[in-house]
């Protein structure tokens, strides 16, 4: 059927070329079936066809053919998720056949195949891969890439007695294909990350950098989940060099780090940068509380360290949602159900700013840092934890004899992407009560105890409000230019932010975005890999004091 030209049978090859010219994936009759599935096809009538008779297939059955070779018309079907080539005479496998992108399953087995491309190991989407009673000798390293494999069938191939043995162990698929991953050539370096510059500094005001970067929690780091990365790049002896090498190049005089184990920070984070001259706040996540002493070593939280020279701790709060949550549910279900299990935490922090103000009347800054809820389906958690956060910094502002004009930064992973009502509420500085983002549900008790009346506007709908009016330190073109501060195979795109006061501070520069072309060149379809120790890229700004109506 439709690839080959070794039928001996003339009507057959007749067949077969007019399915390469006529065929219609979506035009075929099926003759055979497997779990309800379609595998075997003809051509349907004119007649058919004419009365609007239609199919739709994924599969291709190509057994027991006598197979040699492939017409190139194969690689069009794009749209198949199972290709079954068992039982024929194939003795080489083109590298074209990885634009078959959406394989699910390639049945290989009992040909005379002697090697496998390299371009197998880009069809990501493998679960079973049959290459029994071939004549392979070699693997190529590649194929660890296919960490959706569950299924790698090698019996009868004169393997090394190396890669038999790792086959036949239990999980041998998942062995064999991290020894081929963890073996397979890295890529090399990738280039810097621009420095894009917003405006020039006045020279007249303080200015400094703040990073923010989740760096990965070592608990998450498994191969489990980051299947496409090599074990030695999970490891954390190896991830913490990097993420230290890029905290102190960044210069940053302000550090917003979240998913920072409650042991790493006290043994490597706190001792190491304190040798750097910074001094630090942190708060792990409300689970911690009710743990015992050995499993509380690796809840994760967040963390703010700061330049001593620069600034100082004049106060520190940490917000805990979860208690939160309980605290003000007012009768909501909602409350306790959604939001009370979800052990997110914020920090903020008062900073005296210890140099000369040169002109400006500031002597504070406050620095929010904060990591959401991640799940897409809870985007109502979302926004109920950054308005519990925000009502919770008015009144930390008000603690310390503060104005909503107050310098302040506001870093976090946000989980939340910039078209999102997390930053619409942030950046806005109010989110209407009927926001899609909300699925309906009725916080309205909570939210009018935590956050005030709600203020309706000119059209009589009603908004819940901040005080603060925040800036994105990465303008629409630049978060254009950013493109990813998460990159994973599952997920690509912009979750951390870093805000600050529009009144009261502008950005001068940031940090720009991740070479697109290298991560496209080298194939990495996700991080953490060996040049990037986290699946989080870190953001960086430069921002200016200035005072009110001079920006």
């Amino acid at each position: 059927y439709y690839i080959t030209n070794n039928l001996s049978n003339v009507n057959e090859r007749r067949m077969a070329q007019d399915l390469i010219t006529n065929l219609d994936p979506y035009n075929g009759v099926c003759e055979k079936y497997e779990n309800g599935k379609r595998r075997m096809y003809v051509i349907l009538s004119p007649e058919e066809v004419a009365a609007g008779k239609t199919t739709c297939w994924t599969e291709l059955d190509i057994q027991n053919k006598g197979i040699k070779n492939f017409s190139p018309h194969l690689w069009e079907l794009r749209h198949l998720t199972a290709l079954y080539l068992n039982n024929n005479k194939i003795s080489r496998l083109p590298p074209e056949i990885c634009q078959l992108q959406n394989l699910v399953h390639l049945d290989l087995s009992n040909n005379k195949l002697r090697s496998l491309p390299v371009e197998l190991g880009d069809m990501l989407k493998l679960h079973d891969l049959l290459l029994t009673n071939n004549s392979i000798r070699l693997l190529p390293y590649e194929l660890g890439r296919l960490f959706q494999l569950t299924k790698l069938e090698l019996e009868g191939n004169p393997l090394t007695p190396e890669l038999l043995q790792k086959s036949r162990e239990v999980n041998g698929t998942q062995k064999l294909l991290q020894f081929l991953l963890d073996t397979l050539e890295a890529p090399d370096s990738p280039p810097d990350r621009p420095w894009l510059s917003v405006r020039e500094k006045t020279g007249k005001h303080m200015s400094f950098k703040v990073m923010c970067y989740n760096i990965l929690s070592d608990s998450l780091a498994k191969g489990t989940k980051y299947g496409y990365c090599p074990s030695s790049a999970l490891a954390w002896d190896h991830r913490k060099h990097l993420i230290m090498d890029q905290i102190v190049s960044s210069g940053a005089d302000i550090i917003a780090l979240q998913e920072v184990e409650t042991d790493k920070y006290y043994n490597y984070f706190l001792p190491a940068l304190k040798a750097q001259g910074y001094e630090s706040c942190f708060c792990p996540k409300s689970r911690s509380k009710t743990l015992p002493e050995e499993e509380r070593k690796h809840v994760d939280g967040c963390a703010i360290f700061f330049n001593k020279t620069r600034f100082g701790l004049h106060k520190e709060k940490f917000i805990d949602y979860s208690q939160l949550a309980i605290a003000n549910a007012e009768g909501a279900d909602d409350m306790i159900n959604r939001v009370q299990t979800k052990d997110n935490i914020g920090i903020v922090c008062c900073l005296d700013i210890k140099e000369p103000s040169h002109g400006t009347r500031h002597n504070k800054l406050v620095v929010l840092n904060t990591h959401i809820n991640w799940d897409p389906e809870y985007s109502d958690v979302k926004l109920i934890q950054n308005i519990m956060f925000m009502n919770e910094v008015e009144t930390f502002v008000k603690e310390i004899k503060g104005s909503y004009n107050i310098p302040m930064v506001v870093a976090g992973d946000f989980n939340s992407t910039p078209d999102s009502a997390v930053i619409e509420f942030l950046i806005k500085s109010q989110i209407s009560t009927e926001h899609h983002e909300f699925h309906g549900l009725k916080y309205h008790g909570f939210l009018k105890k935590a956050n005030g009346e709600c203020l309706g506007n000119k059209n009589g709908s009603k908004h819940f409000k901040h005080g603060f009016k925040l800036k994105s330190c990465y303008s629409e073109d630049l978060m254009d230019k950013l493109k990813y501060t998460n990159y994973t195979y599952d997920f690509k795109g912009i979750l951390d932010h870093i805000m600050h006061s529009k009144d009261s501070l502008r950005t001068v520069g940031v940090l720009g975005g991740i070479d697109v072309e290298w991560l496209k060149e080298n194939k990495i379809i996700g991080c953490p890999n060996v040049h990037y120790p986290s699946d989080h890229f870190p953001l960086i700004s430069e921002l200016e004091l200035i005072n009110p109506n001079s920006r």
